[in-house]
This record gives C-alpha cells, sequence and structure tokens, in this order.
C-alpha cells in the first residue's frame, strides 16, 4: 500500500513533506516522523489546530537541525492531539490518528501519529514530545517502544509547547537500540554521558502497582519471566500516588493557559471543545495553588530519589487500559485523558526517564510495561529495559 493510501487510512501524518538531511552522517538511512508540534522551516506546523492550520515557520527546531545535519530523512509532521493537550489523538484538524493494530481504535496521544507511522513501518523512528505520558501512552497502545529521558536533556527550543517545566522530547521505535543511538546523537554534547550505562550485573526492580485490573494481572503474568534474572521487591510511593496527578495538573495547565492566555480570547471557537476546557481550568488556577505545586513537586522528587536506594528501576503498567474505541472517545477525551495518563504523568513531574515496552496483548490489543529510572542514568534505564524486552520476546538464555 501506498505512503498516500496508508496515511488516508490511519491518519499517522498531518502533513507529507520529505526532507533530506546531509548525505553522510550518524542518523543516514534513517527515516523520522516528526510531531506537528516540533518547527520546521518552510513546512507548516499546525499542532494539530485550525488556528496554526497556515502557520508556516521560518526556522527548524533544535531536534530537526540535529536530524537533518546528522543525515536522517523527513517524511512528514505527525498528527497530534490539538497542541499536545489531549491522550486520545480524537481532537485534531486531521481527525483522529489510527491504531495499527485496529484502525477503529485510538492510538492514544498526543504523540499518536508518530507511534502509528512507527507500528506501519512507514518510518523508522517517530519523535514526539511528552508532557505527561504522551510518547508512551501511544507507544503502549500501538505496540512499539517509546522513551522520555529524563526532562531538560534533550533540548526543547523550536516546539510550541504544553508546559515549559514537563515537556520532554520523545523517541518512538521498534527496537531499543536504534532508540539508543538516536538518542546519543540528538543530546547536546555536554550531555552524551548520561546515555553510558553503569548497570550492575543484577538490578533490583520495584514493582509498584497503582491498582488491580486486567493490565496490572497481565504485567504480573509477564514478570514472572524475568524474575529469574533480576530481584523484584513490592515497594510504594505515597507521597507520589497521593499528590502526583494533582500536581501535574496544576503545573501544565497553569502553564498551558499562560502560553494561550491571548488566544483563548481571540479563538475561542477555534479549539476543540477538550483543549478549550483544559485551558480554561489553567486559567483559573490560583498563583498560590502553581507555587504550592512547585514546592510539592521538590518533596515527590525527594521521596523518588529516595526509593533508589533500594531498588535500580520501577516497573509499572504504562496505561490502565487498551486502546479504546473511537467511538466511545469521541465526546469524552477529558475522561479517557486522565484515565489514559494516570500512571504515565507520575513519572513527568519528577523528571525520570521512563519507557515504555510492548510485553504483552489482552484480546489482541498491545498492552505496556513502563520502566522508569532515576533521574540522569538513561543509559542504564535503556540498558535494563534492552535486557527485559529481549527475556520477554524470548530471545535471552542463561
Amino acid at each position: 500500500m501506498k505512503l498516500e493510501e496508508l496515511n488516508s487510512k490511519y491518519n499517522a501524518f498531518i502533513t507529507l513533506y520529505e526532507i533530506k538531511g546531509n548525505e553522510k552522517g550518524k542518523l543516514e538511512g534513517i527515516t523520522f516522523g516528526i510531531k506537528d508540534v516540533i518547527l520546521t522551516k518552510g513546512v507548516r506546523t499546525t499542532a494539530g489546530s485550525k488556528i496554526l492550520e497556515n502557520y508556516i515557520p521560518t526556522r527548524n527546531a533544535y531536534v530537526v537541525d540535529v536530524i537533518l545535519r546528522e543525515g536522517g530523512k523527513i517524511l512528514g509532521k505527525t498528527n497530534t492531539h490539538e497542541f499536545a493537550l489531549g491522550a486520545t489523538n480524537t481532537s485534531s484538524i486531521a481527525g483522529p490518528s489510527k491504531n495499527p493494530n485496529d484502525p477503529e481504535r485510538i492510538s492514544g496521544g498526543s504523540s499518536g501519529g508518530s507511534a502509528v507511522a512507527v507500528g506501519l513501518d512507514i518510518v523508522k523512528v517517530g519523535i514526539g514530545t511528552d508532557t505527561g505520558g504522551s510518547v508512551r501512552i501511544p507507544a503502549a497502545l500501538c505496540g512499539v517502544i517509546g522513551f522520555k529521558p529524563t526532562t531538560g536533556l534533550i533540548p526543547t527550543d523550536g516546539i510550541i509547547p504544553f508546559s515549559w517545566s514537563l515537556d520532554t522530547i520523545g523517541i518512538i521505535a521498534k527496537d531499543i537500540e536504534l532508540i539508543r543511538h538516536v538518542f546519543k546523537v540528538i543530546l547536546p554534547n555536554d550531555k552524551k554521558l548520561v546515555v553510558v550505562s553503569k548497570l550492575r550485573s543484577r538490578p533490583k526492580l520495584g514493582l509498584f502497582l497503582f491498582e488491580d485490573n486486567e493490565v496490572s494481572k497481565e504485567l504480573l503474568k509477564s514478570i514472572d519471566k524475568v524474575s529469574s534474572y533480576f530481584d523484584l521487591i513490592e515497594i510504594d510511593l505515597p507521597l507520589l500516588r497521593r499528590y502526583g496527578n494533582r500536581v501535574r495538573r496544576i503545573i501544565s495547565l497553569a502553564e498551558a493557559a499562560s502560553y494561550h492566555k491571548d488566544w483563548l480570547s481571540l479563538y475561542a471557537d477555534k479549539y476543540f471543545k477538550d483543549t478549550y476546557n483544559l485551558l480554561v481550568e489553567g486559567s483559573k488556577i490560583l498563583v498560590t495553588d502553581y507555587i504550592d505545586a512547585l514546592r510539592y513537586r521538590r518533596l515527590l522528587l525527594d521521596e523518588y530519589v529516595r526509593i533508589f536506594k533500594k531498588v535500580d528501576f520501577i516497573l509499572s503498567p504504562t496505561t490502565k487500559i487498551v486502546a479504546p474505541k473511537i467511538s466511545e472517545v469521541i465526546g469524552n477525551e477529558l475522561r479517557f485523558r486522565d484515565l489514559l495518563i494516570s500512571n504515565t504523568e507520575l513519572f513527568n513531574v519528577v523528571g525520570a526517564p521512563s519507557i515504555s515496552l510492548p510485553f504483552s496483548k489482552i484480546d489482541g490489543l498491545p498492552v505496556g510495561l513502563m520502566i522508569s529510572g532515576e533521574p540522569y542514568k538513561d543509559g542504564d534505564l535503556l540498558e535494563v529495559s534492552k535486557n527485559i524486552f529481549d527475556i520477554i520476546k524470548g530471545k535471552m538464555f542463561s
């Protein structure tokens, strides 16, 4: 099936437009899909919104410049939930991006188009952003790998922001070694040491389970496959569990409302309803509540870092559900948004590196295993993730 036909069926891209990089470089021969909140010089960047449907940037984002300089080839701008504010990818000027396993179901979002493009083998690598789970959620629902590095490692210059203090560039692919390679290339030179792994021979894995549901039960069954290779213990992060969702919501929506404050009055009728409602909620957050949330974030980070005296990594389900049908989601975006981000956003609020691996299926639909690590130990996280992924897939025997 031709690219245009595939895209008309699955809505992976908002704009198909080939951008060739240099002839030689560390990313030579690798094809990319770039989330449509990331600026591309001379190629429209819509953020999935009617407000920017004709916006043509005059410069590239940092990450696009690096990809092109190192010989990568960009095939287009991938579909996103409007302004990256949703987890379903159903509110977009291109229409919903559709799950490669079942086009009647959502891709997840907001980097859903990037996950779909990778899932369909249109591109080798999808570049997205992750503020509350927007790389890991679609990776989990589409059955690919989604990696969110430690917040702040990759410059977000040239990204239409959702939340300045939480936005993180993320990488989607089917192969962890490819993710590690791309990550190393796009990191600034003074940050490349975080890719180096100092993983000890038998890491301790902490199981952080949120509730007894179908996905958690499936995770526990699959974890049995790795129990002979790692030490597994159950852990809890009571402050993060109790306050993490609210703290991230206040910070992200207040910062989003700040960016959109002029557009909210000028273009109220152009926003999708769910996006508009979130921004209005953000505009009503008190300064004192925002400051308190920043203070709580520090407490949550302290608790999070302390747990690594007991374990090396944290395992949890990426999402609580498999991909729902698009028909169920449209009109109920906010309810599904909260359901989809409730696990992933906890690791955004503490800035931790976190990855989603496809580890099983429920009724033929993929579910994700999320592995999260200590900030700035991204290399260790990628190494243990590769080991776990190989074991789950039956490639590792000893």
